[in-house]
């Protein structure tokens, strides 16, 4: 199996990378920036591909410069980006994720993993929203309450399309909230979590004036990455849309008790009750993954504390 990660040095694709490689294989990272910061302990065994997602002669010639038989598809603009610019969130989501098929269909890639968002079902509403937190199936309606879901549900779409037409073993990972090393960096006010763990080990003071008590399911990057190869190396399924999460309801409170265990001098002040954290959207909820477990053979392994454990880890092995 060789492996393209397509934004493999981003959050997500650097641990997806280093998994691969610790299973022995040397995956190959497309990215449109030359970025090691969260690789350096890795970046000898993988190799780099400075490419954008828009260019498929570029895709075409990785593809074959490397006899790839499995892509990884993670490149995404985030949703900020995305709202602030749609038509370049189009273009990077939508005409990137037909370049990859495209490419899948003219190189006889085996099979195609795209990471895709609980952001597909928009609003999640009713028993299923806290307190009750019902889990949500793949089933619940998607109707995405912002561009980056309607980006992501038009590229599962098309992914379908390639799969009924063309016999692409597309497999879509809708993931819930993903905290892990560098999204505090990257992705800034969507990484409530990973600040959480971050403020907690430097020490400093932060005052939370509430939302300590939010229910909502929150996966370690460790499990989405064990997801994505799981996906990539499974027998095929007639299901092809998976739900990934912890399927538990966590709380920010819980977060901050486990970094408590290991940073019991943080100054970080947390309120109490629920809290949308800035979001017009309520869209907090726990996944049902019994489809991914019993499909792809996915449990999650990462509870708050395994999670903010290997985290911390991670960050003193990248240096960081």
């Amino acid at each position: 199996m060789n492996v393209l990660i397509t934004g493999g040095m981003g959050v997500n694709g650097a641990v997806t990378a280093r998994l691969l490689v610790k299973e022995g294989l040397r995956p190959v990272l497309m990215d449109n920036r030359r970025d090691f910061s969260l690789i350096q302990d890795i970046k000898d065994r993988v190799d780099c591909v400075e490419a954008d997602i828009c260019d498929q002669q570029a895709l075409e010639k990785a593809v074959d410069g490397y006899k790839i038989t499995h892509i990884a598809h993670l490149a995404a603009l985030m949703p900020e980006p995305a709202e602030a610019n749609p038509r370049l969130g189009i273009k990077v989501g939508v005409d990137g994720t037909t370049n990859v098929l495209e490419v899948a269909r003219a190189k006889q890639i085996k099979r195609v993993v795209f990471t895709s968002s609980k952001a597909v079902y928009g609003e999640i509403l009713g028993d299923h929203a806290p307190p009750i937190c019902k889990p949500v199936m793949e089933d619940y309606p998607t109707h995405p309450a912002d561009l980056y879901g309607s980006i992501k549900v038009c590229c599962e779409e098309i992914g379908r399309y390639y799969r009924e037409t063309y016999g692409i073993e597309f497999i879509a990972l809708r993931f819930v909230s993903i905290y892990g090393p560098g999204k505090e960096a990257r992705h800034g006010p969507l990484s409530f979590y990973g600040q959480l763990i971050e403020k907690a080990r430097e020490g400093g003071k932060w005052v939370v004036p509430q939302g300590g008590d939010q229910q909502n399911d929150a996966v370690y990057v460790g499990d989405v990455a064990r997801s994505i190869y799981l996906a990539l190396k499974a027998e095929r399924q007639d299901a092809w849309v998976f739900n990934i999460g912890t399927g538990k309801a966590w709380t920010p409170r819980d977060f901050l008790n486990a970094a408590a265990k290991m940073f019991p001098k943080h100054q970080i002040e947390l309120g109490p009750g629920p809290s949308k954290l800035g979001r017009s959207k309520q869209s907090y909820c726990v996944f049902d993954v019994s489809a991914a477990e019993k499909h792809l053979g996915y449990k999650p392994a990462y509870d708050v504390e395994a999670g903010v454990r290997d985290y911390v880890a991670t960050l003193e092995l990248i240096g960081r």
